[in-house]
């Protein structure tokens, strides 16, 4: 028999919360800083930047808090904007994946995934060679991501089922062929850069050489791909 997809999306809570709490935060900031600025600049000593105490504290009402109060709540509304930008709705079918994020969307076929797990606030789903499909921010718990899964017969893990294999990527260690040692090099550029769409396209390399990476900061540590 088969069971109605289920969608998990924010909350409207959580939607609200996400609207509405940057701006009101920058709203908070605009009218208690310039008294918190003119205290500090009262105490008379040196003050790590200064000169922005000094401009916050010349902020005395009128046209100039309202200034502030318009940057600080537009501020905060660009925050709402790229946090609902990168959140994930997530639609469980029993035969596929759908996953929409911002304008994009991608579909996965329940037999094309190997397995599917948390990783601190991110979504993993990994092929039936252990390959990264998806790596994203969902607009759900772990624990409703779990019951939905699992509910519609998915490889559900609460942790990474390959974590024991990962080692750190050293440059010189020798544990691995010239050609991936020669990519995570690059990698590893990339990743202090912060260059998200060349790191993404690195580990992409990496997978056709039979192994898969994964970040934490800008260390990358490194796993030869599984078969499941």
């Amino acid at each position: 028999m088969t069971s109605e997809p289920t969608v998990l999306a924010l909350s409207r809570t959580d939607r609200v919360l996400i609207l509405c709490g940057p701006a009101a935060l920058g709203l908070l900031l605009a009218l208690v800083l310039p008294p918190v600025a003119r205290w500090l600049a009262g105490l008379g000593g040196p003050l790590p930047f200064g000169f922005v105490v000094k401009i916050v504290a010349d902020v005395d009402g009128g046209w100039q808090l309202a200034v502030q109060v318009a940057i600080l709540m537009t501020l905060g509304a660009l925050v709402s904007a790229e946090i609902l930008r990168r959140v994930t709705r997530v639609t469980v079918a029993d035969d596929e994946v759908e996953l929409r994020t911002a304008g994009d969307r991608q579909t996965f076929a329940r037999l094309d995934i190997g397995a599917l797990y948390p990783e601190r606030d991110l979504l993993i789903l990994l092929d039936r060679d252990s390959r990264h499909l998806f790596h994203g921010e969902p607009g759900a718990s772990r624990d409703r991501l779990g019951d939905a899964f699992r509910r519609h017969g998915y490889p559900w893990h609460d942790e990474d089922p390959f974590g024991e294999l990962y080692h750190r990527w050293l440059p010189d260690s020798g544990e691995l062929p010239t050609e991936v040692a020669a990519v995570l090099s690059a990698r590893e550029v990339a990743l202090r850069r912060k260059a998200a769409k060349e790191t993404a396209e690195l580990r992409a390399i990496v997978e056709k050489l039979g192994y898969t990476v994964r970040d934490d900061g800008d260390q990358q540590f490194w796993r030869p791909l599984v078969r499941s």
